[in-house]
């Protein structure tokens, strides 16, 4: 029995080295970023940061009313928690609005499958994308990697 387990323990600690060198190293790649998991934290959470207000400024070419609205997406290394802050919003048919989406800590994504959005924020980053909304409706608002800790919201549009 004492030879069948010494190949045994052999192969076992060969393969649990190979693993180890394969899945170490410092790839801060998108995908690597994406199927992270949180990871508990001991140390105190800093208190969660407010996103500013939705504000109205001149769209390009000098023209007024096009909507420019922040939204933190939070996360377990920053606030404490996985959400959009805000997380709900509600605009009217017709509609242009510019988001600008920041990340605390971590990878994100901006999602809304039905209305063809899809946006990835990296970890520190402010992305800036413009939608108008031409399909009336409530739809889902996911972050893809956080969807499963509650990281959801929704975008309203009225006729």
């Amino acid at each position: 029995m004492t030879r069948t387990l010494i190949p045994f323990a052999v192969l076992t600690a060969t393969l649990s080295l190979a693993l180890v060198a394969c899945g170490g190293g410092d790839d801060d790649s998108a995908e690597t970023q994406r199927s992270a998991a949180p990871t508990p934290t001991s140390a105190p959470l800093p208190p969660p940061i407010s996103a500013p207000a939705p504000t109205s400024v001149p769209a390009s070419g000098g023209q007024t009313g096009a909507t420019v609205v922040d939204v933190l997406n939070k996360d377990t290394s920053g606030s404490g928690v996985y959400e959009f802050d805000p997380a709900d919003f509600t605009f009217k048919l017709g509609d242009t609005v510019t988001f600008r989406s920041t990340a605390e800590t971590e990878f994100h994504t901006f999602t809304v499958d039905a209305l063809g959005i899809d946006e990835s924020i990296g970890a520190g980053e402010t992305i800036e994308f413009t939608v108008t909304f031409d399909k009336a409706g409530t739809f889902t608002l996911i972050c893809i990697p956080h969807a499963a800790y509650g990281m959801t919201g929704s975008i309203t549009v009225n006729s």
